[in-house]
């Protein structure tokens, strides 16, 4: 199917050029930019579950977090391994 496109003179020749360097025809790296901006949109980043720390209280219903045990959990998931 043919479209046509209106883009600003700067940005033709910079997209002619980049084509050019590639090798490329113009049409073929505009689908190119095209197909990147719809895959953006239907594939969003996925959902990441956090994985919280267990804590045993000495008291129940208090917590108390020193830093230190805030830096030694840190290390445990910057290392690849759970608590």
């Amino acid at each position: 199917m043919k479209a046509t496109i209106e883009f600003d003179d700067e940005l033709y020749r910079q997209l002619k050029a980049t084509a050019a360097l590639r090798g490329s025809k113009v049409k073929e790296l505009v689908a190119e930019g095209v197909r990147m901006m719809l895959r953006q949109t239907e594939d969003p980043q996925p959902f990441r579950r956090i994985r919280l720390p267990i804590v045993k209280s000495r008291k129940p219903g208090t917590l108390k977090l020193t830093g230190q045990m805030i830096a030694e959990y840190e290390a445990e998931i910057d290392s690849g391994r759970e608590a």
